[in-house]
């Protein structure tokens, strides 16, 4: 498709010519002849700027959904002349919902050093990549294009926000309830702890002394440790409006500030005992489509945590 300068160029020419064959002047020649060679010198002394440009793209690894997004593009070039116009075609895919779309911009003058920034919707959470399928760049006239090459690949992963479900859970509780309690191996000291006949063994220090002066026979504080330990929370639906991967992040950030380590389950199974984990631990199942959780081990589950559609159910 022909630009906007080409179609100026072509009716000047014509307007040239015209009067050339209406005046007769010694000067129409030669002004023929400069309207004739002009976009060959001009895209001469393009060229150089138009070989050495290269595209560079920048933007933020994470973003929270709703929030402002943009992809930056850097225009790196060793020559001072700018370009004259550079078109580019840029694939938007979400690897988690695999909607994907494509964004054509243009860019005017484009010199080195240059920024250029396109906004992109974060109204859907996912892992999204950023790839420029086609972008070429034109001389200064805006005549002749050469077509370049990118081969970077953007990413940037949009994170549901942590928002409460409607019916709060007492997560506390929850995983408090089930709790079965073991004897410590080696013994030693717990906060929980049973009280039994001592035998032959046992080390003196677990005597409880005041207990078993009332008695008349020795008693034992014998230490005991939680026998499951292990909190689940799985992501069973995140609805249409992804509601439930707000919720999830919700109550993992909870567990977290409990100091409760925990097992995130969606299409794998992620451990999580900080929020830098968490972190990762959604920023995976945001790079895989959605899918139904896997299998796991639950013989030595405490509590699950179920979140379907935004609301939280415990097993």
């Amino acid at each position: 498709m022909p630009t906007a300068s080409c179609i100026f160029y072509l009716l000047c020419l014509g307007a040239v010519y015209l009067f050339r064959v209406v005046y007769r002047g010694w000067a129409i020649p030669y002004l023929l002849l400069v309207m004739i060679t002009a976009p060959i010198l001009i895209f001469l002394i393009s060229l150089p700027a138009m070989l050495k440009i290269e595209l560079h793209m920048q933007g933020r690894p994470y973003l929270t959904k709703g929030s402002r997004g943009e992809v930056r593009f850097v225009f790196r070039s060793q020559k001072r002349l700018p370009v004259g116009r550079i078109s580019l075609t840029l694939l938007v895919e979400n690897q988690y919902t695999k909607e994907h779309f494509r964004v054509q911009e243009f860019f005017h003058s484009v010199s080195n050093g240059e920024t250029r920034g396109v906004l992109f919707p974060t109204d859907a959470c996912g892992k999204t990549s950023f790839r420029v399928i086609k972008w070429e760049c034109r001389d200064l006239l805006g005549f002749f294009a050469i077509r370049r090459k990118c081969p970077e690949v953007l990413y940037c992963t949009v994170l549901p926000s942590a928002i409460k479900p409607e019916t709060e859970p007492d997560i506390d509780a929850a995983c408090e309830k089930n709790m079965r309690l073991k004897a410590k191996y080696g013994g030693g000291f717990s906060e929980e702890y049973d009280l039994r006949d001592y035998r032959p063994g046992d080390s003196g220090n677990s005597i409880h002394w005041k207990l078993s002066s009332k008695t008349d026979r020795l008693i034992v504080k014998e230490a005991l440790v939680p026998e499951n330990e292990q909190i689940f929370v799985v992501l069973d639906d995140a609805g249409r409006d992804q509601r439930g991967l707000e919720v999830l992040r919700w109550l993992s950030s909870e567990l977290c500030r409990r100091e409760k380590a925990h097992w995130i389950v969606s299409g794998e199974v992620f451990p999580v005992e900080n929020e830098k984990m968490e972190l990762f631990a959604i920023s995976s199942i945001l790079s895989a489509p959605a899918t139904d959780p896997c299998v796991f081990d639950d013989s030595k589950a405490r509590c699950i945590f179920h979140v379907r559609t935004g609301e939280v159910s415990v097993v």
